[in-house]
This record gives C-alpha cells, structure tokens and sequence, in this order.
C-alpha cells in the first residue's frame, strides 16, 4: 500500500521537498493505537459523530502523516455513490478497476461487476478504519468519501434496506460480480442476513438521536 501511495503522489502532486518519505510511513498497528490514544478506547464515538469529515480531514489523517497530502478523503461523491455501500460514514462514488481496495480493507469492501469498489460493511474498530483509510489512499481517483454522516438519513436507511434483496441477488447470481469477487462475494450476503441489521438500526438511531446507542438496554428503530 505504501509504495502505491507514494507513487500515486508523484503522479498527482510532485514529490514534495518535506513529504514523509515511503521508508517513514507507520504501519497499521501504529496507526491505531495513535487514534486510539487521541480519541479514546470507545471505536463507535470517534466515527459515529456529525463531524467526523472535519474530525478526520483536520485532525486524525494529520496526526497519522503531519507531512503528507493528507486529501483523499477531502471529497464528496453523494450524488454518485455507489449503490451498494452499506450505509454509514464511508462510501465510494465511482472507483477506478485497479482492484487495490480489498487488498487493503478485505473485511470492509467487495467490487461490483466492473471491479469498481464499494464498502459493504463500516469499519468495527480503529484497525478496520485504518484498513479503509489505506484503501482510500491508493485509490486513483479519490472516490472514497467520509462525509456519509452528514446525508444519510433514517428514512433513507430504511428504504435502502427494503431494497437489499437486489444486492444479494446480484453478488449471487450475477456472473460478473461473481467473477470479480470470487466466493467472498458472499461476505456481503452472509453479513445482509446477519449482524447487518442490527448494525443498520443502531446506525438510524444515531442518525435521529445524535449519539450512538449503548450496547444494552436500547430499544432501537425498527426498519
């Protein structure tokens, strides 16, 4: 991942005289113990918050790389995400087909038919942010976006779980996604038929409450 990024760096920017050389970037375990430390042992408060966009483009991606360009996630693609992004504060809009996506992030993102990516399920804790993150960073065209919280509304959650059964049927039945994701296409099918949907009610309770539900005692939303 790191040689990617640096590469695709030039390519955009031009090395720059005061860039983080490849050799000094930290690694992923680093990178989530410095979250952790900044942001606290409780993964759900950091990303589950209206400004996470500011929080993550001001604040975290800075403390992670002080030196680096630090932008790929300074966009928003909500008028063209993908359809298949499981909601919540990630999602991509239209991505290249390089496939470097799920190297970096396997619990996190599958590709469509074209191997364009998208994220089927929200990271858990700060070494799957970090995972989506990296794969936002080697991503040609910026596609990965973070400003999710800011549009999904519970209303919007729930219509797009009516309509899920069209994700499932296409990651099984479709020849393409299922030559482009292989057997972890079913990843997504098993995640839909599992934790997805207490995951997607605790997701609209923090969208009408403003806070993230506690792990017992809350009655959440109904879908």
């Amino acid at each position: 991942m790191n040689l990617f990024q640096w590469t695709k760096g030039i390519f955009r920017f031009g090395q720059k005289k005061n860039d983080t050389p490849i050799w000094a970037l930290k690694d992923p375990v680093t990178e989530a113990q410095a979250l952790k430390e900044r942001y606290g042992e409780d993964f759900t408060a950091f990303l589950y918050r209206r400004d996470l966009y500011d929080v993550l483009n001001q604040e975290a991606l800075p403390l992670l790389q002080p030196t680096a360009t630090n932008d790929f996630l300074a966009r928003s693609y909500w008028a063209k995400k993908h359809p298949f992004n499981f909601p919540g504060p990630f999602y991509t809009g239209e991505t290249d087909t390089c496939g470097t996506g799920v190297p970096e992030a396997p619990d996190n993102i599958l590709f469509d038919g074209y191997c364009c990516e998208y994220i089927f399920r929200q990271p858990r804790n700060y070494q799957e942010f970090i995972a989506v993150k990296d794969a936002a960073a080697v991503e040609v065209f910026d596609s990965y976006a973070c400003d999710g919280n800011q549009h999904w509304t519970g209303q919007a959650c729930r219509e797009w779980w009516r309509n899920r059964e069209g994700i499932t049927g296409r990651l099984l039945h479709d020849p393409e996604y299922r030559k482009q994701n292989g057997e972890r296409g079913t990843l997504y099918v098993d995640y839909l038929n599992s934790a997805a949907k207490r995951d997607l009610q605790k997701y609209v309770f923090f969208l009408e409450n403003g806070f993230y539900p506690p792990e017992e005692g809350t009655s959440l939303p109904e879908l």
